[in-house]
């Protein structure tokens, strides 16, 4: 770290006085500490690391603004739908050798090895509630996609039409099936597309509705608090969050017991936690849907759609040249190619409807 804690907290007009701090850990952008002054609550400093999947951290005031703005606008939005659910206080600071966000210190993050099935359907209910919530809010932005930090503020990536966009994207998931086949992967082909046309269609039949939704939930970001989900270091975009709920459902279902042997996530030994992980799914569907089967459907729609995508470039990568950000993030060849035929038959066996799936 270039600079002090003493200096970061002047910088954002916070006392030092009575200052102690301790090293929490680190994620993969950012080392956190944890501090404890006479006149505030806890908080926690991030800084970024120096380094992260094998590349060196290259400054970028615009990017930098962008993530950690857009940021402190989900915690304030979301806090606004839901009181409590994100840190409560929110700071940044962007220069060249002054870098970092303070926010709430919320507590631990969420422990699997402490956490029953039961325990997790109820995480994921209270998430999806929230979730449901959020995607009925009103949008703050203009445009849709990631956001970043243009001329008049923040506001999404993409300003184009968003019809088109949802149009050609279901068209980009047809292309990606047709490089699976001629992958000479072994699929029931006929099976999988029948599946896909099914989901295409319903995703064409509806209108996308935009909303501050975040990409970035997993047991690395969920704190609780008393049984009271919380969540922290989103990675916000404005977009349709029923795809971005599906996202969510193929991590806890299928990724994240399928990572053990990526660098990134194999500290966590997910492969052992996969009756929680996938009750946290479970949990999310019902708390999300609240009942509403066609809520359900459309969210298992998008679920099937990124698991294709998952399965899709995991096979792509097979012809990648593989470079160290490409194995922090996956781990090697050996590991990718292990894990193609299960994402493939989880692909012949989606099921959209409630109680047939997995």
């Amino acid at each position: 770290m270039k600079f002090t804690i003493e200096e970061a907290l002047d910088r954002i007009g916070l006392s030092t006085a009575g200052l102690s701090s301790s090293y929490l850990g680190e994620g993969a952008w950012h080392a956190a500490y944890l501090l404890h002054t006479a006149e505030h609550e806890a908080l926690v400093l991030r800084v970024p690391k120096p380094s992260a999947y094998g590349a060196p951290f290259v400054y970028n005031e615009q990017e930098m603004v962008g993530e950690y703005a857009s940021r402190g606008l989900y915690y304030q939005h979301a806090n606004q739908v839901m009181p409590g659910i994100c840190p409560e206080f929110f700071a940044y600071h962007v220069e060249p050798d002054l870098t970092f966000t303070m926010e709430s210190y919320c507590g631990t993050t969420l422990s699997l090895s402490e956490t029953t099935r039961s325990d997790a359907v109820e995480l994921g209910r209270q998430c999806g509630q929230f979730m449901s919530a959020m995607s009925r809010a009103e949008v703050p932005l203009r445009g849709f996609g990631f956001l970043g930090w243009q001329e008049k503020g923040l506001a999404g990536e993409i300003q184009g039409d968003l019809k088109a966009y949802w149009e050609e994207e279901a068209n980009e998931y047809r292309e990606q099936f047709e490089q699976l086949v001629q992958a000479g992967i072994p699929l029931r082909e006929d099976h999988i597309r029948g599946k896909l046309e099914e989901a295409i269609r319903y995703r064409l039949g509806r209108t996308p509705r935009l909303s501050l939704t975040n990409r970035d939930i997993s047991p690395e970001n969920i704190i609780v608090d008393n049984q009271r989900l919380r969540l922290i270091d989103p990675l916000p975009l404005q977009y349709d969050d029923h795809a971005f709920s599906g996202n969510l459902l193929n991590n806890f279902n299928t990724l994240f017991p399928s990572y053990d042997r990526s660098p990134r996530y194999a500290k966590h030994n997910f492969g052992s936690y996969r009756a929680q992980l996938n009750g946290f799914a479970e949990g999310y569907l019902a708390g999300y849907a609240e009942g509403d089967e066609r809520v359900e459907y459309s969210l298992k729609v998008e679920e099937f759609l990124m698991l294709l995508d998952l399965a899709c470039h995991h096979a792509g990568l097979l012809n990648e040249e593989w470079m160290e950000g490409i194995r922090l993030r996956v781990g090697d060849r050996a590991a990718v190619k292990e894990r193609i035929p299960d994402y493939i038959r989880r692909l012949e066996q989606f099921a959209f409807e409630r109680g047939h799936n997995k």
